[in-house]
């Protein structure tokens, strides 16, 4: 009995998922891309058969190592996904500086960075040998 109710209760939830994707006028999947799409469909579709028999897939189909594995794939995936977006808006931002600073140029700025290097080079020699003169 209890099984019956837990198949239709995910069945409902199915259907009501799709109706809502139909309601609106993009896919269920608008962001990923490729290879993305599949393996999120992989994940729905496990997430169903865990939904109806949460010990035979996590414990017994696909052992409790392989279920753990999976879990720390998703948690460094999802981090490499905030990471490269916290990448991208802090570059954004000081991309925005740069320019708001005054600083438009390419020229300019391969120039500024040219001399950052070289700076830094010159006080990591002068460092060095004032450690030897030092000691």
């Amino acid at each position: 009995m209890r099984n019956t109710t837990i198949i239709l209760l995910s069945l409902g939830l199915i259907a009501l998922a799709l109706a809502r994707m139909q309601r609106s006028p993009r896919g269920p999947f608008r962001n990923l891309k490729g290879w993305q799409s599949l393996l999120g469909l992989l994940a729905v579709v496990i997430a169903v058969l865990v939904l109806l028999n949460p010990d035979l897939l996590a414990l017994s189909l696909l052992g409790d190592s392989a279920f753990f594995d999976m879990l720390a794939l998703a948690l460094s995936v999802q981090m490499l996904v905030s990471l490269q977006w916290a990448w991208r808006n802090v570059s954004r931002s000081f991309a925005r500086s740069v320019r708001w600073l005054g600083i438009p140029s390419p020229g300019f700025r391969y120039l500024m960075c040219v001399s950052t290097i070289t700076l830094i080079s010159a006080i990591s020699v002068i460092q060095k040998i004032a450690h030897r003169l030092a000691s």
